[in-house]
């Protein structure tokens, strides 16, 4: 049985550091992360900075009080005065 430590983001399980023979290395949980699967870090640390920082560079939240990028307020506010 190796030694592991789980990853969470926001409280949620995203991922697992276990411990290899080249160090920590992460099991994917969440599909997002599939490209950092039993890739190897230095440290249990590194594994959980490494998985939430490409979470949130690669797969963004957007906030529900904001518009997508492909809606503009100009593009509302003229839907608005067309009717």
């Amino acid at each position: 049985m190796r030694l592991s430590h789980p990853i969470t983001d926001n409280g949620v399980l995203i991922a697992v550091a276990a411990l290899g023979d080249s160090g920590w290395f992460l099991l994917a949980i969440d599909t997002r992360l599939e490209e950092l699967d039993r890739v190897n870090f230095s440290s249990v640390e590194d594994v959980g900075r490494a998985a939430r920082s490409y979470l949130r560079r690669n797969h963004p939240i957007a906030s529900p009080w904001q518009p997508g990028a492909d809606h503009s307020s100009h593009a509302v506010l003229g839907a608005s005065h067309a009717a």
